[in-house]
């Protein structure tokens, strides 16, 4: 039987403008239906339930995110860690400096570009990952209890989309004066867009 041609996926078609409710533009201050406050306001207390997890292994929340990034995706550079945990690249550089200094990971000179450092978990950087991964898992379950998969689903579609919009450029306008998270954020997104094609 012949195998059909796979096709290649479409470009996501341009979001019409959000139109607004007469209701939520009477409210359009209200927290309680503040997407921004609400996403930061769960976003904080996730990551103080899981912050208090990673205390008794000697590391924080920021050690955390390089260490998961990289089991993720292994040989990363400062840049794409800087964009995959949202940190400023001054802050993620005492960080990794601090789980260097642990054996959990190592700097590697990129066999392209010698300028380029790639970071890489140790073996026991590995370890330490696989054994707190569930303690992430609990905080995520408890955080997840009554949803439904097709909310989750909805759910990681929506913010996966939302953080698409606010990195993408603003109607071909230039970006200056962006903040550095924004700036790191644009620069790997355009360098995986590249890789793409």
């Amino acid at each position: 039987m012949k195998t059909p041609p796979v096709r290649k996926a479409a470009a996501p078609a341009a979001a019409e403008p959000v139109r607004r409710s007469k209701a939520r533009d009477n409210a359009l201050w209200d927290l309680d239906r503040s997407v921004g406050y609400l996403l930061n306001r769960a976003a904080n207390i996730m990551a103080a339930r899981f912050s208090d997890k990673l205390k008794p292994h000697g590391i924080n929340l920021q050690m955390w995110r390089v260490l998961a990034a990289l089991e993720h995706e292994d040989g990363q550079s400062l840049t794409d860690l800087a964009s995959h945990t949202a940190s400023e690249l001054s802050y993620l550089s005492r960080s990794v400096a601090g789980i260097e200094e642990q054996g959990l990971v190592t700097r590697v000179a990129s066999a392209v570009d010698k300028r380029t450092v790639r970071l890489s978990l140790t073996p026991a950087g590995r370890r330490l990952v696989k054994s707190l991964a569930p303690r992430g898992e609990e905080v995520e379950n408890a955080a997840l209890v009554d949803f439904s998969e097709a909310q989750i689903e909805a759910m990681l579609s929506g913010l996966k989309a939302l953080y698409h919009n606010l990195v993408a450029d603003e109607q071909g306008e230039e970006a200056v004066a962006v903040n550095r998270k924004l700036t790191v954020a644009r620069r790997v997104r355009q360098r995986a867009l590249g890789e793409g094609h």
